[in-house]
């Protein structure tokens, strides 16, 4: 990855260029789909172990 400059959104005397936004985007994307990930494996476990439970409440007939 190509790195930029460092930017300030806040500053409106100077526009960050298209390769910086495009590079935020990016970084922002990809922590997103770090913490889709990680809620996806959250939730899952919480799933199995409810599964768990409900399983050995099951009596056998």
């Amino acid at each position: 990855m190509m790195q930029h400059t460092r930017f300030n959104l806040n500053d409106i005397a100077q526009e960050p260029s298209d390769e910086q936004l495009d590079a935020l985007m990016e970084a922002v994307a990809t922590e997103a789909r770090k913490h889709a990930q990680a809620a996806r494996e959250q939730l899952m476990l919480r799933l199995r172990a409810e599964m768990t439970a409900v399983d050995s409440l099951r009596t056998p007939i």
